[in-house]
């Protein structure tokens, strides 16, 4: 059968025409030849696929002795999805202190093309290093704002706004809430910015009443200890009970344009309250900001944590 002008015109990928390879794929307007056994084997996918009888259109039965098959995906993706099937180390070479452009950049196509085809094992590294920058618990955020490197950086708009539909797109809800959490604390302006490769106006939306509701848990959760200031039960110093600067550190935090719940405190030494109310203040902060983290999938209308989890581990 000839084959038509389109494949004769794709280009052998210079990476993955492997001499010995099985089958062919035909992708966009390159070609890759790979080993049928090893996609079988890591994909129900692949397997029934290249079990099934191809169309009867134009392409050709085989090439080089090779069957051929089309996929409708990005060459570019499948590039990196081989390289990740095919080598081991191919995660472990990552730079682990990568911000979230590049991580975005290293496992787009990758994470696409593993939760379509179904390969669970190289699913999970995707999401792992998702997580990384956006976290899925509060241990994670505390060490992620801890590591003092590039990864505690503010994430830009347009990189969150990439994440979260690409989040959306391959089924990992569970780094939404604290992306939703970034894009609230954005600027106003650029939120609403009108940029063709943002999130829909209906999540900008929620992303502004999500703001409203951060405002609230601050006040109400994680930094109550500073509005409604008590002193300690174990107190002797009666000098707490009358202290202004807890109520004084409300309002710097309440100045602030961009509600920050998640922030941990630690300006205690400007309290100028006694241990034992430094202490039970430190205790009211840490459960509040526990709280915080509970209700933040339910801040931006979402299910709870344990819901978003099993979503991506189904």
């Amino acid at each position: 059968m000839e084959p038509p002008r389109s494949l004769k015109l794709a280009n052998k990928h210079d990476k993955f025409w492997l001499y010995d390879g099985s089958i062919v794929l035909w992708i966009e307007d390159t070609l890759f030849r790979v080993h049928q056994t090893v996609l079988s084997n890591n994909s129900e996918i692949f397997s029934t696929l290249f079990s099934l009888p191809q169309s009867e259109d134009s392409i050709p039965d085989s090439i080089e002795g090779c069957p051929v098959v089309q996929l409708h995906d990005r060459a570019e993706d499948f590039s990196g999805f081989l390289s990740a099937l095919y080598y081991p180390s191919y995660f472990d070479d990552f730079p682990s202190d990568s911000e979230l452009d590049g991580i975005l950049d290293f496992i787009s196509g990758i994470l696409r093309l593993s939760s379509k085809y179904m390969v669970q094992s190289l699913r999970r590294k995707c999401i792992y290093l998702f997580t990384r920058n956006l976290p899925a618990t509060l241990d994670e955020y505390d060490s992620r704002t801890s590591r003092g490197t590039a990864t505690s950086k503010r994430i830009k708009g347009d990189v969150l706004m990439r994440a979260i539909r690409l989040a959306q797109e391959t089924e990992v809800p569970i780094v939404l809430p604290y992306a939703y959490y970034c894009v609230a604390r954005l600027s106003s302006r650029r939120i609403l910015e009108d940029n063709s490769d943002d999130i829909t106006w209906q999540q900008k939306t929620v992303c502004l009443v999500g703001r409203e509701r951060l405002r609230y848990a601050e006040m109400s959760f994680s930094h109550s200890f500073l509005l409604g200031f008590q002193p300690a039960h174990t107190c002797v110093n009666v000098l707490c009970a009358s202290s202004r600067s807890p109520h004084t550190e409300w309002h710097v935090l309440e100045a602030s344009r961009h509600p920050h719940p998640l922030r941990p405190y630690t300006r205690w030494h400007t309290l100028n309250v006694c241990s034992e109310c430094i202490s039970n203040a430190k205790k009211q902060h840490s459960k509040g900001r526990e709280e915080v983290w509970k209700c933040l999938p339910a801040f931006f209308e979402m299910r709870s944590w344990e819901d978003l989890r099993a979503i991506c581990e189904s």
